[in-house]
């Protein structure tokens, strides 16, 4: 008999196939492995893999969509033996959420972050952000599509997966460098697949700008014999969607020079002068000032220093792609192979700011609001009048792109109790992110004013209450004083309106940053399986496995010398597109007085661009600046040769009675690294530094790791089961994320030298994990299931910085000479520079953490339908989620760790309604504040997010036996994401998405 996977024909065609609350139908669990590891998956999904196996019940309850996928679920967990969750697509292929990763949220344990503003959709795994997961395809590695985060799930489109899996508790055979878990992306093979083919054709619209994004998916399966199969799938997507954000960027401090009378008002809240360095140096944040008294604080009193007005369109096109062939040579014999692809390419994304700087020479500040309390003793004013400020218009190219291809072949072999199992991998991933940036930027000077004036209320977390007004305009022009002239290799990216010497004279700023990463994976993996029928021990499987990952970065700053400076014009200058929807119209106070730049017009008018001493250009046909530290820090290559080899046993016994069952496993992976990274050589050459300044310079490291794992299963009752289950992995840090070189960079317009401090002898970090579930099966659909986990993990390779950590005061080999520190900074023997500003010097180090952290946490999952109830109450069903996670350690400075980017209470309600005709579902997900870091992943938390709740709906119905349509409202609740400092009146910004709707029609043929 031919296995194949039908996902049967579900009479409800709703955009959910239980998307989130679940672990995966068994159908899709078999699939998860290529090798002997999913025989038990199998065995249990033969019975659900038939088209006629959805058959009603006596009492006439349809058991499909919604409810065939709660009830795979119910029946994988009964019968598996890892702990898993994940998500499956419908009868017709659909994963109906947004993206993969708005999906995944509504597993236990998954956050998504929204931090990102392209629906890159990471995701964060108990606990732990997304690099300390492993994202494998159809269970093994590949090379993904990674800048400088995690995996961007974004970058697939839904539709060409079968399910998506989460292994919260991997064995001796799975992938390692899955520290939170493994996110496995399913394509199921081509016998196992339903002949014949689906179409669905969607539209979204995005309520905010009134986007449009077309979609198409066009997938067949074709059994040519009854043992040959193939299968094909592509989806297709124009992505037009935006995001508007209002940021305070930065808060500074009153002082005598900005703020009129300001000792007669805010004495009280700063220290007398000089106590800051001797009977205050215990403060934190400690703020001086002559005549101040201390007698309300120390810190002094806040205020927004910065202020940006924000759009990013995001436009693009995304292509993605499944294929396969499988065929089954003999009884014992099967060859298969399957292919991913996906492309997608933001090309058309267009950044636009404001940004207000209410600090500078001859700034005027003047609040007019009263003093609130912040956090930590901290004080701040919401309301201001200003004058003389700094403006500047910004607009920015920023296409980005995100392309993978991958290839696994796979040869099964089973005679009686033995399986062999090859399985081959071809892979190769690219991201790249090309921003260029033009920007006016209004002149400041003491004692003249620039005619800049206006009024600012930052709402105090209110942000219907925020208020901006400024005068002149426009605010800025284009027509020089005189004629725009680059400043030279000081202030490469600088052109000015007036000679040197002009009072406030007026500045157009150009430059970018570009950012190329490659990725490769070829692998090879054997696998072998003997099971036996009868003693403790069931089967014995091992394994290895050779894997070369090869890592390539590339990036570059350009700046504005050689470009074509005569174009610079007010022709660059354009209305804002957006103004009249900023916000949909629900931020009634912004400021409208605001020109974003032509970005076609000034990138097409700068060129040709001239060489600068005959140096070659960037990629985009942009000078290079050489003297940044960014040029050697990602221009490098990173490669890795992984051997690993494993055993592992699984069992079966009885104590008490009590049936048990598991696995008891040991891995071993042994990986030689190799680290090309440039060097500088000598002092930067005059001007902007040249590439031969730089030279390769070759790092080697070589490690083992041995990885235990065990799982035991106890079968209580037939309602009731227990697992417990530990494991070690080890994870090996992203490249981009650290360099094995020092690197010390020019001095800075303000005379900072930016120095970063290599470490070659960073070792990966490790983790132990133990788990725990407690699983009640209430009745044939029900579960109940209560989890409780506890990693603990160290080595982690943090970023820090600071004088009093990584100053040495001999100089270390630095080249700049005898180093003090006096504060908190790193001051060098040099005299200061023509503007008075004494040379320091900007440190930052990677290293291994010498303390543990502990992440622990609990996930509640209760699932249900109410099958057993009369008539139309029948039809009912529905899950609940709840995850909670916290975290145990302290930092290299002493500090308490933090989670960043992961809230303490995560929750998911899923209901819905299904008949044979028509279905609705309702989904809320609600997540708790959490921190945000601006250095390390467990430094501390420099900002707070508030609680977010987001409701989406979907609903379907049937027109045939072959013909469906669906639509879906994503984010219905129009939840922002809101930053704060401290305290929720002390702002920090707010990003704005707006609703989201989609209708799809879904056909069978």
């Amino acid at each position: 008999m031919i296995r194949r996977f039908a996902p049967h024909r579900v009479h409800l065609c709703v955009s959910a196939s239980l998307f989130g609350l679940t672990a995966l139908p068994a159908a899709a669990a078999a699939q998860a492995q290529p090798g002997p590891a999913a025989a038990d998956a199998t065995a249990a999904a033969e019975a659900d893999a038939e088209p006629d196996a959805p058959a009603a019940p006596e009492d006439g309850i349809v058991v499909t969509g919604f409810r065939q996928s709660y009830a795979n679920e119910v029946r994988t967990k009964r019968n598996a033996i890892e702990i898993t969750d994940g998500i499956s697509s419908d009868d017709l292929g659909r994963i109906p959420d947004l993206n993969i990763g708005e999906a995944l949220q509504r597993v236990p344990g998954i956050q998504l972050n929204r931090e990102a503003e392209g629906r890159e959709a990471t995701i964060n795994l108990r606990g732990l952000p997304g690099e300390y997961a492993r994202t494998t395809l159809n269970g093994v590695a590949f090379a993904e599509p990674i800048l400088q985060t995690s995996t961007p799930l974004g970058a697939f489109a839904s539709d060409i997966f079968s399910a998506v899996r989460v292994q919260k508790s991997p064995m001796a055979d799975a992938q390692s460098g899955g520290l939170s878990g493994n996110i496995d992306l399913q394509i199921a093979p081509a016998l196992s697949r339903t002949e014949g083919g689906r179409i669905k054709i969607a539209y979204d619209h995005n309520e905010l700008g009134k986007q449009g994004e077309p979609s198409a998916t066009l997938g067949y399966n074709a059994h040519i014999t009854d043992d040959f199969a193939v299968f094909g799938i592509v989806s297709f997507k124009h992505e037009k969607f935006r995001r508007d954000s209002i940021l305070f960027n930065t808060y500074g401090v009153l002082s005598a020079a900005t703020t009129p009378n300001f000792l007669a008002r805010y004495a009280d809240y700063y220290a007398p002068a000089g106590t800051c360095a001797t009977t205050n140096a215990a403060v934190v944040g400690c703020v001086a000032a002559a005549g101040g008294t201390g007698a309300k604080g120390l810190t002094g009193v806040q205020y927004v220093s910065q202020n940006r007005q924000y759009v990013r369109r995001n436009e693009g096109n995304q292509w993605s792609a499944a294929a396969g062939a499988e065929w089954q040579a003999s009884d014992a014999l099967k060859l298969g192979v399957t292919g991913l692809y996906t492309d997608r390419r933001q090309s058309e994304t267009v950044q636009n700011l404001q940004v207000l700087n209410f600090t500078g020479t001859g700034v005027v500040v003047n609040p007019t609001s009263e003093v609130q309390a912040g956090a930590d003793g901290a004080h701040f004013v919401e309301d201001f009048d200003f004058a003389n400020i700094g403006v500047i218009n910004d607009s920015r190219l920023f296409p980005q792109t995100q392309k993978a291809w991958g290839v696994n072949g796979v040869v099964n072999y089973e005679a009686g109790p033995w399986r062999l199992t090859t399985t081959g991998t071809l892979s190769k991933a690219s991201n790249s992110a090309v921003e260029i940036f033009a920007e006016f930027i209004t002149g400041q000077q003491a004692n003249r004013q620039n005619g800049v004036t206006g009024s600012f209320a930052s709402g105090g977390g209110n942000y219907g209450d925020y208020l901006l007004s400024i005068l002149p305009d426009p605010l800025s022009t284009g027509t020089p004083r005189t004629a725009w002239t680059w400043a030279g290799p000081t202030d490469q990216q600088s052109w000015y309106d007036s000679p040197v010497g002009t009072p406030g004279r007026n500045r157009f700023n150009f430059a970018g940053t570009q950012s190329y990463a490659t990725s490769k994976v070829t692998a090879i993996q054997q696998d072998v399986e003997r099971e036996f029928e009868s003693g403790f021990v069931s089967s014995i499987q091992a394994g290895a496995r050779y894997e070369r990952n090869r890592y390539a970065s590339q990036g570059y700053r350009t700046n504005a010398a050689g470009i074509q400076g005569s174009a610079i014009g007010n022709a660059f200058l354009a209305a804002n597109p957006d103004l009249d929807d900023f916000f949909q119209g629900s931020l009634p106070g912004f400021n409208r007085n605001w020109q974003v730049l032509d970005m076609d017009n000034v990138v097409s008018s700068l060129k040709p661009v001239t060489p600068f001493n005959g140096a070659e250009l960037a990629p985009i046909g942009f000078n290079i600046n050489y003297t940044d530290n960014n040029y050697a820090l990602y221009n490098f290559t990173n490669d890795t040769d992984v051997l690993s080899a494993y055993a592992e046993a699984k069992y079966k016994t009885e104590i008490f009675s009590i049936p048990v069952r598991g696995i008891i496993g040991l891995r071993y992976e042994h990986a030689d690294n190799t680290v090309n990274a440039l060097n500088r050589i000598r002092p930067a050459s005059p001007g902007l530094g040249q590439a031969s300044d730089y030279a390769f310079q070759e790092f080697k490291n070589s490690y083992g790791q041995w990885l235990p794992s065990a799982i035991a299963v106890f079968d209580i009752t037939d309602k009731l089961i227990v697992r417990v289950a530990g494991y070690r992995t080890y994870v090996r840090p992203h490249p981009r994320q650290f360099t094995p070189v020092t690197l010390v960079g020019a001095p800075s317009t303000t005379n900072v030298i930016p120095v970063t401090l290599g470490n070659p002898e960073l070792e990966p970090y490790t983790g132990t994990s133990f788990d725990g579930t407690i699983e009640w099966y209430n009745n044939k659909n029900g579960l109940v299931a209560l989890s409780l986990f506890s990693k603990r993990f160290k080595g982690v390779v943090q970023q820090v910085r600071g004088a009093r950590t990584l100053c040495p005061t001999d100089g270390g080999n630095l080249g700049l000479g005898p180093l003090r520190i006096e504060g908190d900074q790193c001051f060098t023997s040099a005299p200061p520079d023509i503007n008075g500003n004494p040379q320091t010097v900007s440190l930052t180090g990677f290293i291994n953490s010498s303390t543990p952290y502990t992440v622990n946490g609990l996930e509640l999952n209760i699932q249900q339908d109410f099958d057993f109830l009369p008539g139309a109450l029948s039809n009912f069903g529905g899950g609940f989620n709840y995850a909670y996670t916290t975290i145990d350690g302290t930092n290299a400075d002493g500090t308490d760790a933090t989670l960043p980017g992961i809230s303490k209470h995560n929750v998911n309600v899923v209901g819905y309604y299904e008949t044979k005709l028509f279905g609705i579902r309702l989904s809320y997900n609600y997540r708790s504040k959490y921190d945000l870091s601006s250095t390390g992943t467990f430094s501390g938390a420099a900002r707070q997010v508030e609680p977010r709740g987001q409701l989406d709906a979907s609903a379907s119905v049937n027109l045939s036996d072959w013909l469906s349509l669906s639509v879906n409202g994503f984010n219905l609740t129009n939840a922002v994401r809101k930053e704060y400092q401290g305290v929720e009146a002390q702002a920090r910004r707010i990003d704005y998405d707006g609703r989201t709707y989609r209708i799809a029609l879904n056909a069978r043929f």
